[in-house]
């Protein structure tokens, strides 16, 4: 009799405690859904940092002097009729020409760029910018950068009112006003071949003797554009597009977000800075027809 009653003890005991499984059922499998969710969740967060955001192709196209005269158009040298040919066509074909800011706000992740920019940069800032491509730039309303050498700019104040092949503090000042001319650095002194090839490293010297010498100029390009009253952005090309790993480095540390070579290939930038360095640029050489230009922006890499 008691062996009857243990066992329907046991039995209603395994009764109750299936009826409270059965009851707990629904709550379990709910925690389980969101344990998955949370979990899928944040291996679609982990993935999402991991894969580098959508980027956008950006051709930079970089001009030097201009001239009226055809005899003179050279590797470094066009017509206003080139450029102005340049301007129309890359209108035409859906390309926007952007501001030094605007790209600099996109590396930040501050602002957005249109699907299909280019930027225009004019080195050395010979006078012939603003005597033939700023009143270009003006008439289709095209922003564009300067590359200033700081010892030619200085030069060219000294001259007076005698104009010289180089804009002088004052006139790059002018064409900075307008609103569609950002200035960057092109050096102070080193845009010079003699012994050291522009910002390229001595073979012989010492990365303590190299740091100090693009530190010294640095500071001098500062101290100049100081006493001229004239702001630059925050960018650096190289002269003559030499570029050393340790100069990379020093002019980041320097405050440069970006930096431009003489490498010829479409870039591949995204709203992270460190896109924004080492950009490649093709030269608008004078032996160039305009289509040639618009065929390397859509096929180059």
């Amino acid at each position: 009799m008691s062996h009857k009653k243990g066992l329907i003890g046991m039995l209603l005991f395994l009764f109750i405690l299936a009826a409270m499984l059965y009851a707990l059922l629904p709550w379990a499998l709910a925690q389980s859904a969101r344990a998955q969710s949370e979990a899928a969740a944040t291996d679609t967060a982990r993935l999402s940092q991991d894969q580098p955001a959508q980027s956008l192709r950006l051709p930079i196209l970089m001009y030097h002097h201009l001239s009226q005269n055809s005899e003179a158009l050279d590797d470094y040298t066009i017509s206003p009729q080139q450029l102005e040919q340049d301007l129309t066509a890359l209108k035409g074909a859906g390309w926007t020409p952007i501001s030094l800011q605007a790209l600099i706000a996109y590396g930040e992740g501050q602002g957005d760029l249109p699907p299909k920019p280019v930027l225009l940069v004019f080195d050395d800032g010979y006078r012939s910018f603003l005597t033939l491509a700023f009143p270009l730039l003006q008439a289709h309303d095209v922003p564009a950068v300067v590359s200033v050498i700081g010892q030619q700019a200085e030069a060219a104040q000294n001259l007076g009112a005698e104009p010289g092949a180089f804009m002088n503090w004052d006139e790059l000042r002018y064409v900075a006003k307008s609103g569609l001319v950002a200035l960057q650095s092109h050096s102070a002194g080193l845009h010079v071949y003699h012994q050291r090839p522009g910002a390229a490293r001595l073979p012989c010297e010492s990365e303590d003797a190299y740091r100090q010498v693009l530190l010294n100029d640095i500071q001098r390009m500062t101290s100049l554009c100081g006493q001229a009253q004239i702001s630059l952005q925050p960018a650096f090309a190289y002269p003559y597009g030499q570029l050393d790993a340790l100069a990379q480095s020093i002019l980041e540390q320097s405050g440069f977000l970006v930096t431009m070579t003489s490498e010829e290939h479409v870039n591949r930038i995204s709203p992270h800075l460190s896109s924004l360095q080492s950009l490649g640029r093709l030269n608008r050489s004078g032996s160039m027809d305009t289509q040639e230009v618009l065929a390397w922006m859509e096929g180059a890499s």
